[in-house]
């Protein structure tokens, strides 16, 4: 995925209010999809509800953390979704 597709995406979960860190480290972030350059190469990862990084996965090739980043940041929009048609909001 390029960035382009990749801000396409990134647009859809900012209108349906969910957050994410675009090449940052997340820092007292909750429940957020983040991708950031190491010194390896990239980092995708999730925070939890006490901001604590769980699920990190490090890539070397970009385009890979980029597509794994956008399907962290599309299943939080879905929760979002399934969330508020279960509640009736």
């Amino acid at each position: 995925m390029d960035d382009i597709d990749a801000t396409r995406e990134l647009a859809l979960a900012e209108a349906a209010g969910v957050p994410f860190c675009w090449m940052r480290r997340p820092s007292n972030d909750v429940d957020t999809s983040c991708i950031y350059k190491t010194a390896d190469g990239w980092r995708v990862s999730t925070t939890n509800e006490r901001s604590t990084e769980e699920s990190v996965n490090d890539y070397s090739d970009r385009s890979a953390a980029v597509d794994d980043f956008v399907n962290r940041v599309q299943g939080f929009v879905r929760h979002k979704e399934l969330r508020k048609k279960f509640l009736g909001h």
